[in-house]
């Protein structure tokens, strides 16, 4: 038999992409099948077939495109030839299932370590070797798993895929999550806008990553839905590790999270509650006072559409009450807009009730911080109450010979885990030392300083903030009169209060008796 009717086809295979990139095992798999070929003097090596798959699966690509190959130079002969036996496969099973294919394309199977041959003694040795292959790999991924999960006891995430606001990072010569800017902060916002309801649905917290810049996109430039609910649902954003299918119970993970596990826990009650239908991306932008402003003249809440003129689409609410005397008499929105503006700018009060204001405040943080021992005492004992729950629910399990009611105790049992997880979280919180007053509330006194320039920014998001943030009630509109006096949320109803009252904080021990001083104040009428 001549040469040129010989093939000689090398297969290699290595476990994993990551195997390709940081090792050489495909290229010293060829060079040794390349050693082998010439020593056995058969014809160099025609075409060589990698894959990156483990050995206990049978989809593998480069595999397939060698049993084309093969098929194809029937009229040849066809050696195949494998470096070990364990780079065909790590199953005994699969092993068999690929020997049979390649058998079938009239090929055969050749290995530097061993001779492949039909009697029961090669059969019985070619088993052996592919159960302990087998049994190798296996016993290979106990171990892998045992020191993965022994990492995620200690608090460390410990899986490739991570989410895209986290990165990994050596800390203390341990690999863990850190968060990864810009993407750690646009999370952050989402979460707790979520959270605050800033954002009522997720559809909404989809479009503002969409137009967050800097958040991963796909490449028409959208947020898969699916990634919105897996954000919301992530409890390594709290700073928690819980991975329920090794039984790895809500632990505080080592990394620093962007939101508070309370934080979490109420997000996760808002997405169980009844979901609300999504406002209508292209009406929310123009539109930020629909669902808050009532016709005057029957109480029936504004609808908003576009109004279509020579050369472009103008939007404008009207009433959708067939009985109303302004039934689909409509308004310009911008005309509309620009008198709630100048609605929140009356709001504004003076510096005096400001500053008196911010003393009052200042005065409850710091009854708050002196507090904190007594609050810290008082979540402790709840501990050890949900201490002896869980307790007595592992005796009830251990006791139990019905599976369904030892699923209802194990599912109680994980409900109190994560009530501990979240109550120890409080007490360290409280245990540390209160933050700066000024850092922390100076948004939001800067807000109650100034609640119209907050719908100067033109976001949409922030418009809605700050009806919501505001009045406590519809506002009712007439294009004629204007807004009419609306119910004001309680900051600044009590800042109304100080003005109409003509008050003054005077600090001692406590809050004395208001003493009288003119004060000023842009009233709302």
């Amino acid at each position: 038999m001549s040469d040129k009717n010989i093939l000689t086809v090398g297969y290699a295979r290595v476990s994993g992409k990551k195997q390709v990139k940081e090792g050489d095992g495909l290229g010293s798999q060829e060079a040794r099948i390349r050693d082998y070929t010439r020593n056995r003097g058969y014809p160099a090596l025609s075409v060589m077939f990698t894959d990156d798959r483990s050995g206990g699966t049978r989809d593998r690509p480069g595999f397939g495109a060698m049993l084309k190959f093969l098929i194809k130079n029937r009229s040849s002969i066809c050696i195949v030839i494998i470096d070990d036996i364990t780079r065909l496969a790590r199953d005994i099973t699969v092993h068999h299932t690929l020997r049979a294919a390649i058998a079938a394309t009239g090929a055969r199977l050749e290995c530097p370590s061993f001779e492949f041959g039909d009697s029961s003694d090669d059969i019985l040795v070619e088993n052996l070797l592919a159960s302990v292959s087998q049994h190798q790999r296996q016993k290979n991924g106990e171990q892998v798993r045992n020191r993965m999960r022994g990492r995620l006891l200690n608090g460390y995430w410990c899986f490739s895929s991570k989410p895209p606001a986290f990165e990994f990072a050596k800390i203390a010569g341990q690999n863990t999550l850190v968060p990864r800017e810009p993407i750690a902060s646009i999370v952050t916002e989402a979460l707790e806008g979520f959270d605050s309801g800033r954002f009522q649905t997720q559809a909404e917290v989809q479009r503002f990553l969409q137009e967050s810049p800097g958040y991963p996109k796909r490449p028409d430039g959208t947020v898969k839905f699916d990634r919105v609910t897996e954000l919301l649902t992530c409890v390594l954003y709290a700073g928690m590790i819980e991975y329920l299918p090794w039984g790895i119970s809500i632990r505080q993970g080592r990394h620093q999270g962007l939101i508070t596990y309370d934080t979490y826990q109420r997000i996760q009650r808002r997405l169980n509650e009844n979901p609300k239908a999504p406002a209508r991306a292209n009406l929310s932008q123009h539109f930020p006072l629909r669902q808050a402003v009532q016709c005057a003249h029957c109480s029936r809440l504004l609808g908003g559409a576009y109004s279509r003129g020579r050369n472009a689409e103008y939007p404008y609410y009207f009433c959708l009450n067939k009985k109303c005397l302004r039934y689909r008499k409509s308004f310009s929105s911008d005309e509309m807009h620009g008198q709630f503006e100048v609605l929140l700018k009356k709001l504004t009060p003076a510096d005096e009730i400001i500053d008196i204001a911010t003393a009052i405040f200042r005065e409850a943080w710091e009854k708050r911080s002196d507090d904190a021992t007594e609050r810290t005492a008082l979540l402790r004992r709840e501990v050890t109450t949900t201490d002896k729950s869980m307790g007595l629910l592992v005796d009830r399990i251990a006791n139990s010979s019905n599976p369904q009611l030892v699923q209802v105790y194990e599912a109680r049992l994980i409900d109190l885990q994560r009530e501990k997880a979240a109550l120890i979280e409080k007490i360290e919180n409280s245990e540390k030392a209160m933050p700066n007053f000024d850092a922390t509330l100076r948004t939001a006194l800067a807000f109650l300083a100034s609640p119209w320039k907050l719908w100067e920014t033109g976001k949409v998001e922030d418009r809605r903030a700050v009806r919501k943030l505001v009045f406590t009630e519809h506002l009712q509109y007439s294009p004629e009169l204007g807004f009419r006096t609306a119910e004001t949320t309680l900051p600044f109803k009590v800042l109304a209060d100080m003005a109409a009252q003509d008050v003054e904080v005077v600090r001692a021990a406590g809050i004395e008796p208001a003493q009288p001083r003119p004060r000023d104040f842009k009233s709302l009428n």
